[in-house]
């Protein structure tokens, strides 16, 4: 058993310890510990009876080096406030844990250099390998990196085309999915469209930035449909938080009155621009029809219910585990790009009656709450979760 070192302290309990109580050799012990087959059902219960008393944990550090692994992965995202990056995080953990690898979460809410220091490997590497979403770095900083100093798997936007040796990508496509949506209101007879979101600092014009990319899909949607867009309707934001949407909504309907559609850069956008048009004595989707992108779980309980895309978190977890796994495993090719899917939700804020108002338990809003519509169909119907306001909810500047 432990027990107490020359200084006082007590000594970390050892493979030993748990062999001599569960009377098992210590090989017996490290396959247990590893989950290594081939050990009876009551051996290993024994072993595990045992580890549990002396309070006995694998060194992480020991294992690296017997295995060259550690079995953990960083993911470090903008910040874990944010109930965008807090699902996905869950998401992650979820599926590193189907894997047999735990995840370690870090935030880059310190800005601009906490993100460089994630890229350039910290100051020293921790776990096997990397997923990062940057969110404030220039595109240039990562098309002049050769390699990364870790196996890395970037997720989220303003990555350049080029991405360095050591990497994989797995990401949206913004652009399809905001031509997805403007096509949505464009079914619904809505023609006078404006697209709110643009963000004009450095990094907001950045060709790969969230706001970029999602304008460029509402550009390409009203081509498609031979409409030509008007540049005053392009809709300028100091951020993506509520009250930037609020303050945008009420400058846009000054300056075009007409706008029957208004195509949102993200949820929290868009909630601003519903509180907006209510106050204006505008009815949505009657006059005015809005569409957000994220799928927030605050969407379905915005007044109306926010139609939005949602991103596949989950496919998106898995799949960027997957190839940063490979990488580990010691794949050293090119670096490659995966399209996660995305789904577009259709709610009360673009189609009338689509959902209902009653309130329903959770565990049938789960099963109904909404009809989500696969990308290359078209959206009719929906159901959608009872109208209420929900809590206030930011999200990072794109």
């Amino acid at each position: 058993m432990p027990s107490s070192s020359p200084s006082g302290r007590r000594r970390p309990p050892t493979l030993r310890d748990v062999a001599e109580l569960a009377d098992v050799s210590i090989k017996t012990v490290s396959n247990v510990v590893n989950d290594y087959p081939h050990v009876k059902d009551s051996t290993r219960e024994r072993v595990r009876e045992a580890i549990l008393q002396v309070g006995y944990r694998p060194q992480v550090v020991a294992q690296q080096l017997r295995t060259g692994e550690s079995t953990m992965i960083t993911l470090a995202v903008p910040s874990l406030t944010f109930s965008y990056f807090s699902n996905l995080a869950q998401e992650f953990i979820d599926e590193a844990q189907r894997r047999g690898r735990t995840i370690l979460l870090h935030s880059t809410s310190a800005g601009r250099e906490a993100e460089r220091t994630v890229l350039e490997g910290f100051e020293r590497v921790f776990g096997d390998g990397l997923i990062f979403n940057p969110l404030q770095l220039e595109e240039e900083l990562f098309a002049r990196m050769e390699r990364t100093s870790q196996p890395t798997v970037f997720i989220g936007e303003h990555l350049p085309e080029t991405l360095p040796q050591g990497s994989d990508y797995v990401r949206i496509d913004n652009v399809s999915a905001m031509v997805d949506a403007t096509q949505h209101l464009l079914a619904q007879g809505r023609t006078k469209l404006a697209f709110l979101g643009v963000i004009d600092t450095d990094l907001g014009r950045q060709p790969h930035s969230s706001g970029s990319m999602r304008r460029d899909g509402f550009l390409a949607a009203l081509e498609q449909a031979g409409i030509a867009h008007v540049p005053t309707r392009f809709q300028q934001v100091g951020d993506w938080h509520r009250p930037d949407g609020f303050a945008g909504a009420r400058q846009l309907m000054e300056r075009h009155p007409e706008i029957d559609g208004i195509v949102c850069g993200n949820d929290d956008l868009a909630i601003g621009v519903l509180a907006q048009l209510r106050q204006l004595g505008r009815r949505v989707p009657e006059d005015v029809a809005v569409i957000g992108y994220d799928d927030t779980p605050d969407s379905p309980f915005a007044i109306p219910a926010l139609s939005t895309i949602a991103p596949d978190k989950h496919s998106l977890a898995a799949t960027a585990l997957d190839v940063l796994i490979e990488r580990i495993g010691g794949y050293d090719g090119p670096p490659r790009t995966i399209d996660a899917p995305y789904s577009l939700v259709v709610r009360d804020s673009t189609v009338a009656g689509a959902g209902m108002n009653a309130p329903l338990p959770s565990e049938v809003l789960r099963e109904t709450a909404e009809t989500t519509v696969p990308a290359a169909t078209t959206a009719t119907t929906a159901t959608t979760a009872p109208i209420l306001p929900g809590p206030d909810h930011e999200e990072l500047p794109r």
